[in-house]
Order: structure tokens, then sequence, then C-alpha cells
């Protein structure tokens, strides 16, 4: 009886068996040709804009945003604006935020949580100071800090500037690679020996950050403006020549709220800008990314009803 059940069980399973043998003796290639295709169409780029974002970056840029460790509120709206940004079209463009050592007890605690979640804040060996060698100390770490993979650019800026990422690569892609200084200068109109980048943001390329943390001789000259000083230091070290004024695309903000007009440093919010300054609040700030349409596109949900 169990030999007939056996000879049962072959008989009925054996027309697939050969199935199967002749499957895979006539089409052996086939589950490996599907999953290539596959494979092929899932990393495909969908249209051209898409294959020109997924280019090989040709320009890397450093921005660091010096601030303070106890501005936890600042810190996350300017977080938040650069995440929202569209990535950048062949440039990686890296926004860090800088502070000086953290002696504070709660934000040795509060900022190391933020470093753990989003590894995007550096912290130099200083103490926290606006005029006092701040921009020195972060500018001749860098080259330190990333030796093992250099930027063309290094910029710093303030925590009341929104640049716009692609924007910036854009303009600074076809600037020399070396001995360069971009930014918005002032003041206005001035004799070009005299005038610096102003402190809403610049940038210089990376050999000009190696030959500020390779001369020794600029920490007898840290008391001051720091971005006048870097002027001066610059132009005493014949460094910093090739000068790229940014206006009108770098500018301070302006609305028609404000009690003071437009001049030659401030005027209303344009398309094509790089930068904007003095966000001092977050109305501001509100305003500004409203117009750049950073606050639109949001998935619809009955979660949450916005209105604008």
């Amino acid at each position: 009886m169990m030999a007939m059940k056996k000879s049962f069980s072959l008989l009925f399973f054996l027309p697939f068996l050969l199935l199967a043998i002749i499957y895979f003796v006539i089409f052996p290639n086939e589950f490996r040709l599907q999953s290539s295709l596959a494979a092929c169409g899932d990393s495909a780029p969908a249209t051209a804009a898409d294959a020109v974002a997924k280019a090989a970056p040709d320009i890397r840029v450093l921005l660091g945003v010096l601030t303070r460790a106890d501005k936890y509120e600042r810190r996350a709206l300017v977080r938040l604006a650069y995440a929202l940004q569209p990535a950048p079209a062949r440039a990686v463009v890296h926004v860090r935020f800088v502070v000086c050592n953290l002696t504070a007890e709660e934000d040795a605690a509060l900022v190391g949580l933020e470093i753990a979640a989003y590894g995007d804040i550096i912290v130099l060996d200083c103490t926290e100071n606006m005029d006092n060698g701040k921009t020195y100390t972060y500018f001749s770490a860098v080259p330190r800090l990333f030796a093992g993979e250099p930027y063309d650019y290094v910029g710093k800026t303030d925590d009341d500037t929104y640049y716009r990422l692609g924007a910036l690569a854009d303009a600074l892609r076809d600037k020399p690679r070396r001995d360069a200084y971009y930014g918005f200068l002032t003041p206005c109109h001035a004799d070009p020996r005299t005038q610096y980048m102003s402190g809403m943001g610049y940038v210089v390329s990376w050999d000009v950050a190696a030959w500020v943390a390779a001369t020794p001789e600029l920490q007898n000259d840290l008391k001051g403006p720091e971005d006048k000083l870097f002027g001066r230091w610059l132009r005493w070290g014949g460094r910093g020549r090739n000068v790229f004024g940014a206006e009108p695309r770098m500018y301070d903000y302006l609305d028609g709220g404000m009690r003071h007009g437009p001049t030659c440093f401030r005027h209303l919010l344009q398309a094509d800008t790089v930068a904007v300054h003095k966000l001092k609040d977050n109305l501001k700030w509100a305003r500004t990314l409203n117009f750049f349409n950073a606050t639109e596109g949001h998935k619809a949900s009955p979660l949450f009803h916005v209105d604008h």
C-alpha cells in the first residue's frame, strides 16, 4: 500500500518537474535578465533634470554658519530652511554650524544631542566671541579638519543669513579655484583698496583658508570687526586677489513695514538672490521662505490645515 502511494506521488509531480527542467534548459538566463532589467530601470534617471542632478559634482563648498551654542531655536529654523532646499545640481554644499567650546552644562548635553542627531555642528577650541578671533579660529581650523577631503571653497556666514545653495554653487562654478574672494563688498562705492566682504557671508578658495591656517602672524591682529580684519589680512598677505562682488544678488532684507528704505546694500527680495541678510526674527524668515516658495508643496493630509 505504501509503495502504491509513493508511486502515485511521483507520477503526480513528474509533469511539473519535467516542465521546470524544460524551462530552465530553454530559458536559462530568464530570471537573471529580468532582475538586471529591473535594476537598470530603478537606477535610470526619469528625466533630463534627474540626469543632471545625478551627475558627479564638479564643485565642493563648505558654508560655516557662525552662531552660539545656546541659540537652539534659530539653529532649528536655519537647519530646516536649508534641508528643504532642492539639492544643488552637480555640486556638494555642506552647511555646518560653528560654535566655540561648550562650557555650560546644558549646552554640552543639548548640543551633544544635536550632533548625534544631525552631525552638522563644528565645536571650535575657543571662547565664544564676536570680534575677538572666532573667524580666525574657524578658517584656520578648516584645512586641518577636512584635510582628507578638501573643499574647493570655504564660506563664512551668520545665522541671520539665508543662502540659496544652488545659486551659490552656480555663482562660484566659473570662478578661479585659487586666490578667490567672493561676497558683498562694503562700504558701497568705496575705494576698492579699502573694501572688504560684509559679514552677511563670504567665500574664499581653499588655498586662502590654508594660508590663514599657516600664517601665525595673523594672531596678532584679532581684535575688532572680524570681516574688516579678514579683508585687511588678505591685503597684507597678497591673497584673495581674485575679488568678486556679489551685489545686488547678496543684500540686506527689506520689506514695506521697515522704517528705512532701499540703499546700495538693502533692497526688496529678488528672484536671482544668492543670499539675504538681516533676517533677525521669525517673521522675516517666514516672508523670505514664502518668497522663494520654500513653504509650498506640502503633501495633502487630513492631519493639518495651514492658511497662508
